[in-house]
């Protein structure tokens, strides 16, 4: 007799426990839950690119708000175009065009300090990124060409 009491005991112990649990003090079931503050993604970067065959140094900059960022990327030899950029507390990942293939950057964060993987068509390897301080930066990102050669002495008038 013992043994058919407990099978009805157990299940008002168990909705009594359910119960209890969704009514914890202090929440409620439409109260929104705090997000993590996010990683603002927006300045400059210094980027070294390795592969099993190549490392390459470079740059990238992104600008913009959430859900509008833009940007370049300049590795020797590649410059890609950000066209989405999701950024968390923690991580950070960049999808780019080139003239060929897309670039993807999957980056863990550590601060200003960025590292991950890079995928460029059937080419794969590291990333390390560094966020230069101070460097915020907003608005559009003009992928224009500038007539002037790199490190021209000329006057720019």
């Amino acid at each position: 007799m013992a043994a058919r009491r407990a099978g009805p005991v157990a299940a008002v112990l168990c909705v009594v426990l359910v119960g209890a649990g969704c009514a914890t003090p202090g929440t409620s079931g439409d109260a929104e839950s705090p997000t993590a503050p996010g990683f603002d993604p927006v300045g400059r970067y210094d980027l070294t690119m390795s592969s099993a065959t190549m490392v390459s140094e470079g740059s990238m900059e992104i600008r913009g708000e959430p859900g509008e960022y833009t940007g370049l990327i300049n590795i020797t030899g590649v410059t890609a175009r950000v066209t989405n950029l999701e950024a968390g507390e923690d991580h950070m990942t960049v999808h780019a065009i080139t003239g060929e293939h897309p670039l993807i950057l999957r980056l863990a964060r550590d601060g200003d300090f960025l590292s991950g993987n890079w995928i460029l068509g059937p080419q794969r390897g590291t990333i390390i990124a560094n966020k230069r301080p101070g460097q915020s930066s907003g608005g559009p990102v003009s992928i224009g060409r500038s007539s002037r050669p790199p490190h021209s002495d000329q006057d720019p008038s």
